[in-house]
C-alpha cells in the first residue's frame, strides 16, 4: 500500500503536516486527509498540488 507524507505550502513555506496518508478527498473547500489507522485530519482552504508516488508525497497548498 503506498503511504503518503503530506507537505503544507503557505506564504512561500512548506511544513510536513501529516504522515502514513492513505487517502486524501476535498469536499467543500476542505481537503480531509485519513492515514492508515483510519484517523482523519483536515485542512481548510488547501487545493491538492502534487501527488508523486515515487516520492510518497502529496503536496496542498493555501492561496
Amino acid at each position: 500500500m503506498c503511504e503518503f507524507t503530506v507537505i503544507l505550502e503557505e506564504s512561500g513555506e512548506k511544513k510536513k503536516i501529516a504522515e502514513n496518508v492513505v487517502k486524501a478527498r476535498r469536499k467543500e473547500g476542505i481537503v480531509v486527509l485519513t492515514n492508515a489507522s483510519g484517523s482523519l485530519s483536515k485542512v481548510e482552504g488547501a487545493t491538492i498540488e502534487v501527488v508523486d508516488t515515487l516520492m510518497q508525497e502529496l503536496v496542498l497548498k493555501k492561496a
